[in-house]
Parts: structure tokens; C-alpha cells; sequence
């Protein structure tokens, strides 16, 4: 019985330590991009999920308190003369009477309107992923911009990506025609 190793087998064990050798750090690389573009697909659809929820709120606290109507925020939505947007026919949105709101921000402690979320900002910290999530509000005359940002930094690589969405928001209240309040 022999002890040694044939050429044979030594040649084989080389190739089958080649093999390893070339693909796990390609494996390693396929997963670390995969996890980057995770990152990335995460920090985006939270930013995005954030824009549909200021999207689906009313433009203004009046607006909500006064059942749908057009706020008079000293754009040329309204006309002050029918009480009716400009352009609109009667029974159309009626627009609130009275002075331009100057009210901007936060009118309470709930973001139940788009300008609350003005300054708005949270940041999740995951065991790998830090996101921060944050918004800005500005006004001008009868359209509210919202720019919504989201950061991303991979606390082990180092990896960052930012992006931001703009979501424009006008002053047309809601359809008023044929409601019935209970």
C-alpha cells in the first residue's frame, strides 16, 4: 500500500481549487451588487410611498374644514365675484370666501394636509441600511410643490444614494356637485 499522491489527483485537486478560487469571488461580487440595488429599490419605493401619502391629502386645513372648498390662498383660482373658480359654472367647486389664507406649516399636531408635512423628515436605522426620508413644502400663490428625499448609506461599504421627487399640488378643492353631508 502506498502513501503518496499520484500526479493524477494532484492535478485534479489544483483544477477543482482554480475553480473555486475564480468563481466564489464573483458569487461574492453578483451579491454585493444585488444588495446594493436592493438599497436602492427599498430607499425609492419608501420616498415614492411617502409622496402617494401627502398626494392623498386635502391641499389645505381649510380645505378640509370647509367640505372640499377652493381656498382663497391669493392665486387666480377663484373668482370673487360668483364665488366659483374661474371657469367653473354654478354648482361647480365653490371656492371660500374672505381674505387670502396666509396659514403655512404645521396647524396642529396631525399631518392631515399637504403644507404639514413642511420640514417633515424620519429615518429608519436598519442593522445594514440607514434611511432618511425628508420633505419640503413651498408655496406659491395657488400651487404647493412637495419635494420629498430620500438618503441611503450602507453603514459597511460606505455605499450612499440620495434621490428626490417633486410633486406639484394645486388649489382646486374637491367636486362639490350633488353631496349630501349627514
Amino acid at each position: 500500500m502506498r502513501s503518496g499522491v499520484t500526479l493524477i489527483e494532484l492535478i485534479v485537486s489544483m483544477v477543482i481549487i482554480a475553480v473555486v478560487f475564480t468563481v466564489v469571488p464573483k458569487i461574492i461580487f453578483a451579491s454585493n451588487k444585488s444588495m446594493q440595488l436592493g438599497m436602492k429599490e427599498d430607499a425609492l419605493f419608501n420616498a415614492l410611498s411617502l409622496v402617494y401619502e401627502i398626494a392623498a391629502l386635502p391641499w389645505d386645513e381649510a380645505t378640509r374644514t370647509s367640505h372640499g372648498k377652493i381656498v382663497n390662498a391669493g392665486g387666480l383660482t377663484c373668482n370673487d365675484l360668483t364665488g366659483y373658480r374661474v371657469g367653473g359654472f354654478v354648482g361647480s367647486r365653490h371656492c371660500l370666501g374672505g381674505a387670502p389664507i396666509a396659514s403655512f406649516g404645521m396647524e396642529d399636531t396631525s399631518y392631515n394636509d399637504v403644507d404639514d408635512f413642511d420640514g417633515y423628515s424620519i429615518s429608519t436605522d436598519g442593522s445594514r441600511v440607514l434611511y432618511t426620508l425628508s420633505t419640503e413644502v413651498a408655496a406659491a400663490g395657488d400651487l404647493k410643490t412637495v419635494s420629498v428625499r430620500v438618503d441611503t448609506t450602507d453603514k459597511r461599504t460606505g455605499g450612499s444614494f440620495a434621490a428626490s421627487f417633486l410633486y406639484p399640488t394645486a388649489n382646486i378643492g374637491e367636486i362639490d356637485i350633488k353631496r349630501r353631508y349627514w
